[in-house]
């Protein structure tokens, strides 16, 4: 995802293909401004004329005339900014849902290995932070700045219809603007940039440490924690001032230059000597206060445009890479509707695609119904192994066959459709234990979810609470005891029907009643069910039809209960230790 910063043209370029299925929206917007736009240039002249040709004569018609043009020109102005206002904040709003939709199915997409590099409060800021900013580029910036362009060579324009020589004086501004805005593009884009970073490793630090808020409180780390986010709180402050800083020094810059106009305007003319020159003065009074507001917007808004190519820099290589469509339903092939047989042969693998390999000459085979046991001590390969089951990664030498297959050749999705995976830690999602079991699938029956949490020894302890498959799980399942929440990660499983079921570290986190049920379920679906079992306690491992060893990436040991035991080697120290 990572990749050099991107220059200004290619990050707008990329951003104006979303725009193409809302240029209806865009359409309309820029219409309504373009008249809201002639609105306002038209206002000075009518008050111009109102004052040398109305006032002047005291003919009560034109000046009738005069004022009722002037008020519908208000109010068409203000219809025009309203629909304005609706089309262009439709087209951003628009355009955001499609890019916020792309990137996080990008990170859905993306592979264990990739997501694990980057923190997820990271990628919280690509989804949220940075897409928000970029909003602003579609509904204010890009339009804001065109409109103030035009406002200001529109201005120019009227200007040098009514007096040459005031309308000169003007324009002799314009390249100090112009300089000055040169100058403050410097340093806004590093201004912005930097908050933008610092609002990426705000949210990773503090997405961080409430994941650990309980082992933080276990051992008192709370000032130690403190401590750490200040620092990062720091960086993000120190950002966030010299951005201010920027703007703070650029704002009274445009502000003065308005005044010198003015000076220099009342001191080499004497209109003011001349009713009948009165309104020109007004005119040109008027048009020199609307030719700095856009001036001052561009400087605004030019503040935005960096903030949103700061976070456009961000989220870019996620635009820009292919995405692979997250399938609503995956079809399963006849031949991997049920999953007959597992083959390890010769499994190399590596990270880094040298031979500096963590999985070595792995060989196994399962065939269905039989249930798998793997053992060995922490950081041999048993987790690195199922990730190559998943399909997360590709062995560097070997291969791995399904059904007879070759995985690599597969669409990995279809194995992982067909595998029930208990993991160590259960993840539950807000909502009820019925909806975490059903994982929001509407498909699933009541009837289902309960035979599921009846097989997973689950029913009984939910049927106690006075909610029952009703009951809130809380945040992160909170409300729910450890056990409960592995069981009912198990009855999730089981609910699917699933006819691989692997189980890593399934019982390490958990009491031993509970352990006790859950080796029961396993037990009752021992010959109906293909099983893989990782463990650490290796009681969970009695019933496997078979047992294999791997420490350092290698299968130092294999064989039936009995047979590994009859060793004695690594499993016959782990078993007694």
């Amino acid at each position: 995802m990572r990749t050099k910063q991107k220059t200004d043209y290619h990050v707008l370029l990329h951003l104006c293909t979303f725009i193409k299925p809302y240029m209806a929206y865009m359409c309309l917007g820029v219409s309504m401004l373009l008249l809201v736009l002639g609105v306002q240039l038209v206002r000075p002249v009518i008050m111009k004329e109102f004052i040398d040709v109305g006032v002047a004569t005291k003919d009560m018609g034109l000046i009738t005339n005069y004022a009722v043009a002037y008020i519908g020109l208000i109010l068409f102005g203000m219809i025009a900014l309203g629909v304005e206002n609706y089309a262009l904040q439709s087209f951003g709003q628009r355009i955001i849902y499609d890019i916020r939709n792309k990137i996080f199915e990008n990170i859905l997409t993306m592979s264990p290995r990739e997501f694990t590099a980057y923190p997820v409060g990271n990628l919280v800021t690509r989804v949220t932070n940075d897409t928000e900013s970029i909003r602003t580029l579609y509904t204010e910036v890009l339009v804001k700045i065109s409109s103030s362009i035009l406002q200001i060579i529109g201005i120019l324009a009227f200007m040098f219809l009514i007096d040459t020589t005031l309308a000169t004086i003007v324009l002799l501004l314009v390249p100090v603007f112009a300089g000055v805005i040169f100058i403050y593009r410097k340093y806004a884009r590093k201004a912005f940039r930097g908050v933008r970073s610092k609002v990426a490793a705000s949210n990773a630090s503090v997405q961080e440490m409430l994941n650990a808020i309980l082992m933080i409180k276990t051992y008192v780390g709370e000032i130690i924690m403190e401590k750490s986010y200040d620092k990062v709180s720091r960086e993000f402050l120190e950002a966030g001032l010299f951005e201010v800083k920027t703007f703070a020094i650029f704002r009274p810059i445009v502000d003065g230059l308005f005044f010198v106009a003015l000076i220099a305007i009342f001191t080499v003319t004497g209109y003011f000597d001349s009713i009948t020159e009165a309104g020109t003065v007004f005119a040109f009074l008027q048009y020199i206060n609307r030719i700095f507001e856009p001036i001052k917007e561009i400087a605004e808004k030019y503040g935005n445009l960096q903030s949103a190519l700061a976070g456009a820099e961000r989220i870019l290589p996620m635009l820009e890479s292919e995405t692979k469509q997250v399938q609503k339903n995956i079809v399963i092939p006849k031949e991997f509707s049920s999953i007959h047989s597992i083959e390890f042969d010769h499994v190399y693998f590596s990270y880094d695609g040298t031979e500096n390999y963590v999985l070595k000459d792995i060989n196994w085979s399962l065939q269905e119904g039989e249930f798998l046991g793997i053992a060995g001590p922490s950081g041999g390969g048993k987790s690195t192994m199922m990730q190559l089951l998943l399909g997360f990664e590709q062995p560097t030498k070997g291969c791995i066959r399904i059904n007879g297959h070759d995985l690599s050749s597969l669409d990995a999705r279809i194995i992982r459709q067909s595998m029930g995976y208990v993991f160590q830690d259960s993840h539950l999602f807000k909502g009820s234990i019925e909806e975490n079991i059903s994982l929001f699938d509407s498909s699933i029956t009541e009837e289902m979810i309960k035979e599921a949490a009846k097989r997973a020894h689950l029913d009984s302890s939910v049927q106690r609470l006075e909610e029952g498959y009703q009951t809130p799980v809380g945040y992160l399942g909170s409300l729910l005891s450890q056990g409960q929440r592995q069981l009912l990660s198990l009855a999730r499983t089981l609910v699917q029907n699933k006819s691989l079921l692997v189980f890593d570290e399934a019982t390490s986190n958990i009491d031993s009643h509970t352990e006790e049920l859950l080796q029961q379920s396993i037990a009752d679906m021992k010959g109906d069910k293909t099983m893989i079992a990782i463990a650490h306690r290796l009681s969970t491992l009695r019933d496997a039809t078979k047992i294999i060893v791997i420490s350092d990436g290698e299968i130092v040991e294999q064989g039936t209960l009995e047979e590994v035991l009859g060793q004695k080697g690594l499993f016959y120290q782990l078993w007694n230790a």
